[in-house]
């Protein structure tokens, strides 16, 4: 039989009081988030993450408030539903001072930024922390979101999509194509610091960017950070198997996993990509305890400080329904601009959920269909390894229910079980974040990335 693989494990983080999968929960009184704004607080995640030899850092984020219960922000604000929504980008040039070897991911739109911009702000991030910098892609679902940035309404799913993949080939052209691997001499003798010949425009010109280039920032660690996806529609599958070399996964039942995985690696191998190139990583909730007594009433503890409403007023904006105006026998609509794998019932029918249902599902601790294990340490440790095995994930996002006493007891408690099964490491991981991810240990994305074919030699001189 061989030996366990080590899986990988992040933390998931946003910059809100409310955050995740029970946002409620920052009512809790050993609950911290409200230091959110403070320095001190993002310090000690990620120095606790950084010893624990976690794989990264992950920061999701959102351009809006959660405004879709009840036509109001009223009810988000109320209960801090990712809110307040502070800029990840700002807090991670803190910690990457204050770490070595931890990664970080962080979530951009491709509706609301500028490639050009986006670019430089990724290069500069790639540099300062040598190569520790991955990108979640995002479309964004918020309506109120695009009335931030001075639209009438949300722009289309599929054209969301459509606009993020001429993102994506603005920034691989400035990334991988403008500069040359030999432009940059730094010769004082020579009094050159880089060959103009060998940095070069790249003059796009689409439906949605004109951008004349040169990239203002010479090639860093990786060039092109590493690259997270999160959608698991069919368009969102379809875009992780051309670009995507990290999912996150939203989902518990490791049987349907296993179904997304498939389909997204067989798309990816038919574009010539290889299925380890698509790496992945489940949301994780745990409460854990030295004993299963112990561990359920930490959980009642928590059920008595969640509530519903809050857990609602996500769903809603996640969805673009306000699930207010429904009665429970009420089935909800198929149409939206919002996240539509959240609608649909789970076994295939394609048949939507009714609000009962929704209500039903948030009734405990949970946050829809992801996956919360209850045990002692030795128990989840068994749960997360037959979990992998089935649903073929390479890994797992913790996202804290307490802060930080989820991530504490994670590291305390569960990582020791985990590493007595050989499915966490013992050692720090080195080098950039993408050659950790890579048997090979590339910095740079694979010959057969879509994004590689931007680079200097394919586009000619």
């Amino acid at each position: 039989m061989s030996e366990p693989i080590p899986l990988l494990f992040g933390l998931y983080e946003q910059a809100s009081v409310g955050c995740g999968g029970a946002p409620s929960l920052w009512t809790h009184p050993a609950d911290e988030r409200l230091g959110i704004n403070t320095l001190r607080y993002w310090s000690n995640i990620a120095r606790t993450a950084e010893e624990a030899n976690l794989d990264i850092l992950f920061f999701g984020d959102v351009l809006g408030f959660y405004d879709v219960f009840g036509g109001s922000e009223a009810m988000g604000l109320k209960w801090a539903v990712e809110a307040p929504a502070n800029d990840p980008l700002t807090i991670i040039p803190a910690l990457v001072a204050l770490t070595e070897r931890l990664a970080f991911g962080v979530t951009v739109s491709t509706t609301y930024e500028h490639p050009f911009s986006h670019a430089r702000r990724f290069s500069t991030l790639d540099h300062l922390s040598n190569g520790r910098i991955g990108w979640n892609i995002v479309t964004s679902y918020l309506s109120s979101a695009a009335r931030n940035f001075g639209l009438d309404q949300m722009i289309r799913h599929d054209d969301r999509y459509e606009r993020a993949e001429e993102f994506l080939d603005v920034a691989y052209k400035l990334w991988e194509g403008s500069w040359a691997d030999d432009a940059v001499v730094a010769d004082k003798a020579a009094l050159t610091y880089a060959q103009g010949s060998r940095v070069r425009p790249i003059n796009h010109a689409g439906n949605h960017y004109r951008v004349a280039g040169p990239h203002l920032t010479s090639p860093s660690p990786q060039r092109t950070p590493l690259l997270i996806q999160a959608g698991w529609s069919e368009r969102g599958r379809q875009f992780a198997a051309k670009h995507a070399e990290l999912v996150f996964i939203a989902k518990s039942d490791p049987q349907e996993i296993r179904k997304g995985l498939e389909d997204i690696w067989a798309q990816a191998q038919d574009r010539g990509r290889q299925r380890e190139d698509v790496k992945s990583l489940t949301v994780l909730r745990v409460v854990t305890g030295a004993t299963t007594i112990e561990a359920q009433e930490k959980y009642e503890r928590l059920q008595s400080n969640y509530h519903l409403q809050a857990q609602l007023v996500s769903y809603a904006g996640d969805t673009g329904i306000d699930i207010s105006r429904y009665a429970d026998n009420d089935p909800l609509a198929t149409y939206t601009e919002g996240m539509t794998s959240y609608i649909m019932k789970p076994d295939g029918s394609g048949k939507p959920l009714t609000a009962g249902e929704v209500k039903q599902r948030f009734a405990n601790v949970t946050r829809g269909s992801d996956l919360i294990l209850v045990g002692t340490p030795d128990q989840i440790a068994e749960k997360i390894e037959a979990h992998a095995r089935i649903s073929g994930s390479s890994g797992y996002m913790l996202n804290q229910l307490i802060s930080p006493g989820s991530l504490n007891d994670f590291v305390e408690k569960v990582v020791p079980a985990l590493q007595k099964r050989g499915l966490f490491r013992t050692t720090p991981q080195t080098g950039t974040l993408r050659a950790r991810l890579n048997a090979a240990r590339n910095d740079r994305l694979p010959d057969s990335a879509y994004g590689a074919s931007f680079r200097w030699h394919h586009l000619g001189h």
